[in-house]
């Protein structure tokens, strides 16, 4: 079934409920106040979010800052999955948990995981993913891991394309204290990979068109899958 047919409520297991939405309300304000207050955020392209609806927001991952910039930049509740070993720490996993972040395991399939992401489309909500997989400390794009792909095909909801510039250069990988600067955030209109549901190759070029979305925001070129390297965003 398209996960548009059905709209519930999220599980409060991941963050849905009084509690879990007040908490994600206050968290993304204090966030919106620091990244528009200091690091000056400027987002384009936010009539192209879907103001109701299951979607799948995509973006490059250069800096620990992008998940709460993503979320900030976004009008919906976006629900990440975050490495396992963050559920590790007592008070970040209930703190993380009551704002429907949920974990995963790196490094090999992680049925649970796409499990809860399908619930959460299925049920009308948005999920938020860094194809790459991982934080790319260098300022080039990765080819993506083909998680993101399956989502999109399996659950068959809209994909948003996002572009996150400047957190590379406020807070690299290894650094604790960011540095002054500005971000900038690019929203594309959303697209669909349905058409590839039934291709021998669906994941991949699934994949293609999910990081070429993003690649075009950021004014370089896509990935080509096998090689570790594309061209650095433009300032």
């Amino acid at each position: 079934m398209d996960a548009g047919a059905r709209v519930r409520r999220t599980p409060r297991s991941e963050g849905a409920g009084v509690l879990g939405d007040w908490v994600y309300g206050a968290s993304k304000l204090v966030v919106r106040a620091v990244v528009r207050g200091v690091f000056r955020m400027e987002v384009t392209g936010s009539e192209h979010e879907p103001a109701r609806g299951p979607y799948l927001a995509v973006a490059n991952h250069w800096s620990a800052l992008d998940p709460p910039v993503l979320g900030a930049a976004l009008r919906r509740k976006v629900h990440f999955m975050a490495k396992q070993e963050l559920f590790e720490i007592p008070l970040l996993r209930s703190w993380m948990r009551c704002i429907g972040t949920f974990p995963v395991r790196r490094g090999e399939p992680d049925r649970q995981a796409i499990r809860t992401a399908l619930q959460v489309l299925e049920q009308g909500g948005v999920v938020g993913m860094f194809p790459e997989g991982t934080r790319n400390p260098r300022g080039y794009l990765l080819p993506a891991e083909p998680g993101a792909a399956f989502l999109a095909l399996k659950a068959r909801v809209p994909i948003l394309p996002v572009a996150i510039l400047g957190t590379l250069e406020i807070l690299p990988k290894g650094a604790w204290v960011p540095r002054l600067g500005k971000i900038r955030v690019r929203i594309g209109p959303p697209f669909r990979v349905d058409d590839l549901v039934d291709a021998p190759d669906r994941l991949q070029r699934a994949s293609d068109r999910i990081m070429g979305a993003i690649a075009g925001l950021m004014g370089v070129e896509p990935p080509v899958h096998g090689t570790r390297r594309a061209g650095r965003a433009a300032p």
